[in-house]
């Protein structure tokens, strides 16, 4: 992951191909919820509907709770300004340390390559010569 600072534009680039995930994520949930409304009305006979589309029935809320999820929260954003970035937050999840960006309008930017500890000092000392508080 390359993190790099303009300070003619006062903004900063991310290069992590983040946004190519998130839009392969998205289309899969698109076909995971299409999957899951027209495959129990066509394929299944009525006495497989019972149990099989209950389980479809729920693979279709779950891919629609992903996709607002997706659009509302998550942003994939490769150049973002300083004016909207809120701060560096920074979480462990299952024992990693996972650092994300905090927008102000509410959205997060993650920033998922930071492997080692190298990254990860680099990465908040360029943020706090920035100006960007860390949390």
């Amino acid at each position: 992951m390359k993190i790099k600072f303009n300070e003619n534009e006062k903004s900063i680039e991310i290069e992590d191909g983040l946004k190519m995930q998130y839009l392969l994520m998205k289309i899969s949930l698109v076909f995971t919820l299409i999957n899951s409304v027209l495959f129990p009305f066509f394929v299944l006979e009525k006495n497989q509907m019972e149990w099989m589309g209950f389980i479809w029935i729920i693979l279709g809320i779950f891919s629609i709770v992903m996709l607002t999820y997706q659009l509302l929260k998550k942003t994939a954003s490769e150049k973002i300004n300083l004016s909207e970035i809120n701060s560096l937050t920074e979480k462990r999840v299952f024992g990693r340390k996972r650092f994300s960006l905090k927008l102000k309008n509410g959205k997060l930017r993650d920033l998922m390559e930071m492997k080692n500890e190298s990254d990860i000092t680099e990465t908040k000392e360029l943020f706090k010569n920035i100006g960007i508080e860390t949390n």
